[in-house]
């Protein structure tokens, strides 16, 4: 059993030493690559020349490389005020509702490259302890260095009472390879909120 666990160790050692320095060398090789189809007069024919396993590798920057800067960001706070008529009605909930619009802009970078920019403005109403309305308006985005923006992705939102919170999907392309970064916005009731460069609403 001693000489099994021993065999067993020794292989496990001999393929962590022959798999790490590969793993390294395509780490290196894509960040290579990228500052060659970045840096290109032309990226798209740049990415066209390459070989099946270079264009892999720029994939995978495309899905997961990808990091944002916000760069602009506002707050504006909306009161709605009841009507007169409910006024003289007497209804209790007259001073309850209040909405909030935040606008933001996010700068994305692949290795130290502006690949592209998206904005968007959320928007959420509360009873100053709960949510009741929410809405995004106003997405989109611009391409760079042989990037286009090509339009939204998927949508989604969890609402979880006290706060809402609204991401969006933005779809970059470069010759048939494809990133969708994604922007989230999270409102509170009380008109706190943060932001964040991804989807994971948790």
């Amino acid at each position: 059993m001693r000489r099994v666990l021993a065999l067993v160790t020794l292989a496990i050692t001999f393929c962590l030493h022959l798999t790490a320095p590969a793993l390294a060398d395509d780490s290196n090789l894509s960040e290579s690559i990228a500052q060659r189809v970045y840096n290109a007069d032309d990226p798209t024919t740049t990415l066209e020349s390459l070989s099946p396993t270079e264009r892999r590798l720029f994939a995978q920057r495309l899905e997961s490389d990808w990091t944002s800067v916000r760069t602009e960001y506002r707050l504006v706070l909306r009161a709605a005020t009841p009507t007169e008529a409910s006024h003289m009605a007497g209804i209790a909930e007259r001073a309850a509702s209040k909405c909030y619009s935040q606008y933001e802009y996010r700068k994305w970078y692949d290795l130290t490259v502006n690949t592209g920019d998206t904005w968007m403005t959320a928007h959420w109403c509360s009873n100053g302890t709960k949510i009741t309305s929410y809405r995004l308006s106003g997405q989109g985005g611009q391409g760079y260095k042989g990037i286009t923006y090509s339009g939204l992705g998927s949508r989604t939102t969890k609402d979880v009472g006290w706060e809402v919170r609204q991401a969006q999907q933005f779809k970059f392309s470069i010759w048939i390879l494809g990133a969708q970064p994604c922007m989230q916005i999270r409102g509170g009731a009380t008109g706190k909120y943060s932001s964040k460069g991804s989807c994971d609403l948790t």
